[in-house]
């Protein structure tokens, strides 16, 4: 007779045997094939890794996205002045392509300042259309008056700004006032609002042959405006931009007579004015106070002008 298979509880009993014998049955493992320590590790290792990289990503995205926070350009030109003014474009490449635009109103060869020029340098916003009801103010003054839009605003070329483009933006305005219109840099008040402001003081301490600077409700630096999004506390913001936008530094060693015009709502103005050498004057106009405005323009400009 056939010889009959083992039973289930002799192949148990059998193994058992094998076992406490010595015996290891290479198909079931003696350890655990991973540690419970191990996987802790190993799941540090990936938050950790993916920790970074989600701030690595939002570092890269601030440093592509931060002139978003200082800047709020326009590209249309909706708005002009109601009095004669030319367009200009300056600043060519070398392949004949103007990058800026700008206006130019002059004044009358009879106008008691028809020798000197007011280079404008508009605030981080809109476009020169939003600088029509100044440029307007400016021109009763008997002055020329140059303003232009600086790269990513109006009909300049398109560009992300910074501060240094905006620096580069101002020299070339210079340059085509004093190498195409062939005027003298100490006929030149250069006159910086908002954003324009810090803008028009570095333009300043470079050409320290123009005759003076007007400084207007000066912006808070870039370190205050990035301060407004909570977002940029855990960055470390001084490492991905350039961006500064600070005048104070500039304004201490400046020999140029200075007119510092304040709303009441802008401490930055009373501080560039603190740091500023002299000579040095500071006048707090309210807004619309147009009338003042201009008393205040007319006297500092009989002031620094009356001996050319």
């Amino acid at each position: 007779m056939p010889k009959k298979p083992p039973a289930k509880e002799e192949i148990k009993q059998t193994a058992t045997q094998a076992r406490a014998a010595g015996w290891k049955d290479p198909l079931h493992p003696q350890q655990p094939l991973v540690s419970g320590k191990w996987l802790l590790s190993a799941l540090g290792i990936v938050l950790a890794a993916a920790a970074i990289c989600a701030y690595a990503t939002l570092c890269l995205l601030f440093y592509q996205g931060s002139w978003q926070l200082i800047f709020h350009p326009s590209r249309t030109v909706n708005a002009r002045p109601n009095i004669p003014y030319q367009e200009i474009q300056f600043d060519y490449t070398e392949t004949g392509k103007p990058q800026l635009t700008g206006w130019w109103i002059p004044v009358e060869t009879s106008a008691r300042f028809a020798g000197n020029t007011i280079l404008f340098l508009h605030d981080g916003r809109g476009s020169l259309s939003d600088a029509v009801a100044i440029l307007e103010s400016l021109h009763t003054l008997d002055i020329n008056v140059f303003a232009f839009d600086y790269h990513g605003f109006g009909k300049s070329a398109d560009l992300h700004p910074s501060e240094d483009s905006m620096n580069r933006d101002a020299a070339a305005a210079l340059a085509y006032l004093t190498g195409t219109r062939h005027l003298p840099a100490h006929s030149v008040i250069i006159y910086g609002s908002g954003l324009g402001a810090p803008i028009a003081a570095s333009t300043a301490a470079r050409h320290r042959d123009t005759v003076a600077l007007i400084l207007e409700n000066i912006s808070p630096d870039a370190a205050t405006l990035f301060s407004a999004d909570a977002r940029t506390k855990i960055l470390p913001v001084r490492l991905l931009t350039s961006d500064r936008f600070d005048a104070t530094g500039t304004l201490k060693s400046l020999p140029n007579p200075k007119l510092f015009l304040d709303d009441g709502n802008s401490p930055q103005t009373r501080n560039g004015f603190n740091a500023a050498s002299p000579p040095r004057q500071l006048f707090q106009i309210g807004p619309g106070d147009q009338t003042k405005y201009l008393e205040t323009m007319h006297r500092f400009l009989d002031e620094v002008l009356s001996h050319q």
